[in-house]
């Protein structure tokens, strides 16, 4: 009897400690490529970032640039550029979040996409909302609550995924 009321407690410990822990993947790397750039040829494309770049494109973006290196992937068909991505991820409030950000050969973004998300559901962006991303370009801008409607209770995933997919057509538009 007690060994049943300890694996019963074993059991309860596990789903409150390794389910908040699994989060969701939602896509794999390699199939986020796939998606946006179909029978593209993915090359990775290292950006290494000087302080003066990092910092004017801090400035630029609106965000900070944690990082001076990022890993882009530049996606060619048929020889021609069909754009760059890259893989982002940040802590929204408390938990990461990785999303795809892909740019078009003409600096406008071609599709944002999450990878993967640990916060609660109920603070994920739905699809619709990540596509209105679509086509915007670094000059357009993209403030939820202004230029993209707010999410309400998930105000801070909708700031970091604006904020991100800025740094994002940044650093193309100044490296690639």
């Amino acid at each position: 009897m007690a060994s049943t009321s300890v694996l019963a407690l074993v059991a309860i410990l596990s789903v409150l400690v390794i389910m908040p822990l699994a989060g969701r993947v939602y896509e794999k790397p390699d199939e986020a490529l796939a998606a946006v750039f179909p029978g593209a040829k993915i090359q990775r494309k290292p950006v290494y970032l000087s302080k003066t770049e990092q910092k004017a494109l801090s400035e630029q973006s609106g965000k900070e640039l944690k990082s001076r290196f990022y890993t882009f992937y530049e996606a060619r068909k048929n020889g021609q550029l069909q754009g760059y991505g890259t893989f982002v991820t940040e802590v929204v409030r408390t938990k990461e979040q990785t999303l795809f950000v892909a740019v078009d050969n003409g600096g406008k973004v071609k599709d944002v996409r999450l990878v993967s998300f640990f916060e609660p559901d109920e603070y994920r962006p739905p699809e619709r909302w990540l596509d209105l991303i679509t086509g915007k370009s670094l000059s357009d801008s993209v403030q939820p609550g202004k230029d993209l409607p707010a999410m309400s209770g998930a105000s801070l995933t909708a700031r970091s995924t604006a904020d991100i997919t800025r740094m994002v057509l940044a650093i193309v538009k100044m490296k690639l």
